[in-house]
């Protein structure tokens, strides 16, 4: 289908143009009368020729729709993203429904983090999901006003020890677990040029908390509900006891959608976002989505 006002190329020649108005009688009458002129028949032929070759008639061009389908870099971050869960995770179903409610699909796209990242700022995909707000982001991406979600980054311990402290180096006693390439890691840069022998590095959540249990760490940052997602789905219900939370806090991350600003129309997209998502709050289907996003352990 045509988008209405769409710019059409009109051909047609004189003769079929006359037949189709049932003119016939009055052309026979026009041209006897108009080709008794001699210079009339040079203008004639010209008419001929301009209207055998077609005639291009202008009109404004129509501004084009956005696209109704986006396709978004994701990753591995349960129970908030995540190739196997039920919607793809909370927050990619708060994406998802929020674009729905203005017309537009979600196509999610599977990769390491730092792959969908750059594939996004290319413009290969139109965007991603599940990163922070930060001016290197805000260069290359139109950033959403809300995030997704709120995530609490804390400390996971074994149950009998004791952990109180105000400031990270309140901790340079104990031994702490990192796991590669986080978006925690920049908070223990300077603890780690003070105290380097504290940290060890593992290239999984799920080998951290293994070497928890086996005593080889005292402490293992992670997202709160991340961290009681995988020891739900990955240990046993006796590991999981073994386990505790620390109330305090480390670092709140505040997960966004970003849109690529380098695919047209992404600045008109965001905005469609935005209405979706205030939709979507209004109705109580975000809280509800949320609400499936929590997971505690004994």
């Amino acid at each position: 289908m045509k988008h209405k006002g769409q710019c059409k190329q009109v051909r047609m020649s004189m003769f079929n143009a006359f037949a189709l108005n049932g003119r016939l009688y009055f052309l026979r009458s026009f041209l006897q009368g108009f080709l008794a002129h001699p210079t009339a028949i040079a203008v004639f032929a010209l008419s001929l020729v301009a209207l055998a070759f077609g005639t291009h008639v202008p009109c404004a061009q129509a501004k084009q729709p956005v696209s109704k389908v986006l396709r978004l870099a994701n990753g591995e971050w349960p129970p908030y993203t995540g190739q196997h869960l039920p919607g793809f995770g909370c927050d990619s179903q708060v994406v998802s429904e929020a674009f729905s409610m203005v017309g537009i699909q979600v196509d999610y796209v599977f990769l390491p983090w730092a792959r969908g990242m750059l594939l996004s700022r290319n413009g290969v995909l139109d965007g991603a999901i599940e990163w922070a707000e930060t001016p290197e982001h805000r260069k290359s991406h139109f950033i959403s006003n809300q995030p997704l979600s709120k995530q609490d980054f804390v400390f996971f311990y074994r149950k009998g020890s004791s952990l109180d402290w105000q400031k990270l180096e309140d901790l340079h006693n104990q031994r702490i677990g990192l796991t590669i390439g986080y978006v925690y890691y920049d908070l223990f840069k300077a603890m780690q040029r003070k105290y380097p022998a504290v940290f060890s590095e593992a290239a999984s959540d799920v080998l951290n908390f293994r070497k928890l249990l086996s005593r080889r760490i005292d402490l293992f940052p992670i997202e709160k509900t991340v961290g009681q997602y995988l020891l739900k789905s990955k240990f046993s219900a006796q590991e999981q006891a073994a386990l505790a939370i620390h109330p305090k806090p480390i670092n709140e991350f505040k997960p966004h959608l970003l849109l690529s600003r380098v695919v047209k129309g992404n600045e008109q997209r965001m905005q469609l976002f935005e209405q979706g998502l205030q939709q979507l709050q209004a109705s109580g289907r975000y809280a509800a989505i949320m609400a499936g996003c929590s997971y505690e352990i004994p």
